[in-house]
């Protein structure tokens, strides 16, 4: 309101016909050439499950940013994000004999209140941030550069947000990133929340012997610091994060590449380490066990050839113990990872994926395989949300106009998900054994 307030007052005409120079623009002049950018989206998902209840669901929102121009270094930033339900079916029906209600239809609109469908606002960001040659730091809401777990992740209306302050620093081969996260908005949620009420809001699984855990709210976090330093070769990429969740864990993550012509290598391996308060805690409530290490190995091999390309992964969980990230951070991104396919929450598994990728002019093939050894029904110990082996296939399209219509996309999506050996409903619902069609318009500006 604020911004608008400003951009709506007249500027007054300069005395002398003074130089329009840095020195003597106003504030209002500086507003008024900052940066608009947004999109609006549409989104259909529906899905059909093989056991229970199908659902169905569109919604459609936007994004609006505004940006100031630098000035001496500084500049401003705010965005905010909406959704309404244009139709759905009845979201919140039981899955048949379990309690569960729609999960993935419902994750378009806002999770912590599933009768709320109009009323879907949240306030972005917000931030100020300094800058200086191809550095910055920015503090407030703010945008967050990439990690490997902790991200936007914005494959539904509302992605994750952040809050915290970001120090970057990048040149043409060097690259170095410290952060301090402490509010959180997740993904499909509208409300802020502190560190130490996040962790935990979606689902807080199993303890290792088969109990429900509950260590939502029970562990006081002051957030999450991440350290990142990345170096460009020749022909390599290194990169190295570093992520410490107060009082929960601590994780790190080494990640090298290599390409030379039509070929592309690569090859991940992180390493956990249990915050010592977590021994302190009940066991109940516990994120992480005191003995629990989780480790994971990936590989990836990529073959390019004009506009195709091909691609094979593997990654192994250990069985030091589950490879663990919060839900509400942000998802897993190995060389298996794909939307609807995780690692989290497993150890002693091993996952391969292929992928195939051909593209057009304006018009992108994708299509991706995944499948899981080693999920056993109630090995708690290394199951947290007790899922069993599966295999799954995603098809994707993608379409990007140009000409009049550049900034217009059109993505279609098809899931199928099918678990190996266990059917029943409690294991599957909403989970997997079902057929899902995701139809994502977005309009860029």
């Amino acid at each position: 309101m604020l911004v608008v307030a400003i951009l709506s007052q007249p500027t007054k005409a300069q005395e002398n016909h003074t130089k329009d120079t840095a020195e003597n623009k106003s504030l209002v002049s500086y507003l008024k050439e900052g940066e608009i950018s947004g999109h609006i989206r549409n989104y259909f998902l529906t899905t059909e499950n093989n056991r229970g209840n199908d659902y169905h669901a569109n919604a459609i929102g936007g994004v609006l940013s505004y940006e100031t121009k630098s000035y001496k270094g500084f500049q401003l930033g705010v965005s905010g994000i909406f959704t309404y339900k244009v139709f759905s079916s009845d979201l919140n029906k039981p899955y048949d004999q379990t309690n569960k209600s729609s999960r993935w239809e419902q994750e378009l609109f806002d999770v912590n209140h599933k009768d709320n469908f109009k009323d879907l606002d949240r306030l972005e960001e917000l931030y100020i941030k300094y800058h200086w040659k191809n550095s910055y730091v920015t503090y407030g809401k703010i945008p967050v550069e990439y990690t490997p777990l902790l991200n936007k992740s914005d494959g539904r209306m509302k992605p994750f947000a952040f809050q915290g302050g970001w120090l970057h620093h990048k040149d043409e081969k060097f690259q170095a990133d410290i952060a301090w996260i402490h509010r959180v908005s997740p993904r499909s949620m509208t409300e802020w929340f502190p560190m130490e009420e996040v962790i935990g809001l979606t689902d807080n699984g199993y303890l290792p012997n088969g109990e429900k855990a509950e260590y939502e709210e029970t562990t006081h976090s002051q957030g999450l610091a991440t350290v990142h330093l990345g170096k460009e070769f020749k022909n390599l990429k290194a990169n190295f994060w570093n992520f410490h969740l107060d009082k929960f864990i601590n994780t790190s993550w080494l990640q090298l590449e290599f390409a030379k012509k039509n070929w592309e290598l690569g090859m991940i391996y992180t390493y956990q380490i249990p915050d010592a308060h977590q021994k302190k805690l009940a066991y109940e409530n516990r994120y992480v066990q005191p003995n629990e290490n989780g480790q994971v190995a990936s590989f990836m091999l990529k073959y390019k050839n004009g506009a195709s390309q091909i691609k094979a992964a593997y990654s192994k969980s250990f069985e030091s113990g589950k490879y663990l990230f919060p839900k509400e951070l942000g998802r897993d991104q190995f060389y298996t990872s794909m939307p609807r396919s995780r690692i989290e929450g497993l150890g002693g598994v091993d996952v391969f994926a292929i992928g195939y990728q051909y593209n057009w002019k304006h018009l992108f093939l994708n299509v991706d395989a995944t499948t899981i050894y080693g999920a056993a029904i109630d090995d708690y110990k290394l199951n947290k949300y007790n899922i069993d082996d599966y295999y799954q296939i995603n098809t994707r399209l993608h379409y990007e106009f140009s000409d009049f219509l550049k900034g217009l996309h059109i993505e279609l999506l098809y899931v199928w998900k099918q678990n190996k050996s266990e059917h029943n409903t409690k294991l599957v619902a909403q989970r997997s054994d079902y057929n899902q069609l995701n139809l994502i318009t977005n309009f860029n500006f």
